[in-house]
């Protein structure tokens, strides 16, 4: 992963991991994409957390259970036999504070939200990619995008970054629609719940600079 071609989740896990962790994903990404360009692959076995949030939208829908599901994940790979049911617990408890919407009818719309939000100054991007995208009642709409690191949590500012980039790249979607979820500490962020302050672009732009700044510092040790 090059710091100019991020996911929202992780730069905003990087943002605010401490320097000991945040130093060793960078260096850890920059090992990888020296592999990959001397001919080595890459990945390390797909996105960790793809299938799990495939089985959120489908439990949200009605059409399956995510403790059934969780359990058959864990029977095919062992690698989540200790996060998914963490992150399932936290799932259905936010699912019963927040996310079912009393209980209203909800449509998974089949299409992800994705969009991209480039800083031309700076030379970077970050995407915003399988944002779930909801109907309620057929009346109105959601777009959740998770958090699923377990160092750091998200803070309230992170909260606000996150929204403010969600606003920003995905500007087909009505910006009190956003919604950003930290599944493993239960906690919710919205338009409504943690409004901007005004000043998130300039906190952003300095954070993603300084990112960039200790990535290009790294790759020259």
């Amino acid at each position: 992963m090059s710091a100019l071609d991020i996911p929202l989740r992780k730069a905003l896990r990087l943002f605010y991991a401490p320097q000991p962790l945040r130093r060793s994903i960078l260096k850890e990404d920059i090992r990888l994409d020296r592999k990959k360009e001397e001919g080595g692959n890459r990945s390390q076995g797909g996105d960790f957390y793809l299938p799990f949030w495939s089985d959120v939208k489908q439990h949200i829908a009605g059409s399956n259970d995510l403790s059934e599901m969780t359990d058959a994940r864990i029977r095919s790979n062992r690698r989540f036999k200790r996060l998914y049911p963490l992150l399932k617990d936290g799932v259905i408890e936010l699912l019963a504070a927040k996310l079912r919407w009393s209980n209203e009818p909800v449509q998974i719309v089949p299409k992800s939200v994705h969009g991209n939000l480039r800083f031309e100054g700076i030379g970077g991007i970050i995407r915003i990619h399988d944002a779930l995208h909801a109907r309620v009642r057929g009346q109105y709409t959601r777009v959740v995008y998770p958090y699923f690191s377990e160092e750091p949590a998200l803070p309230e500012e992170g909260g606000r970054l996150g929204l403010w980039a969600m606003q920003c790249a995905l500007s087909e979607i009505d910006p009190d629609d956003v919604r950003i979820i930290d599944i493993l500490r239960r906690k919710f962020f919205s338009p409504q719940v943690t409004p901007l302050k005004g000043n998130e672009e300039s906190v952003f732009k300095l954070n993603y600079t300084a990112l960039i700044a200790e990535w290009e510092h790294l790759k020259l040790e």
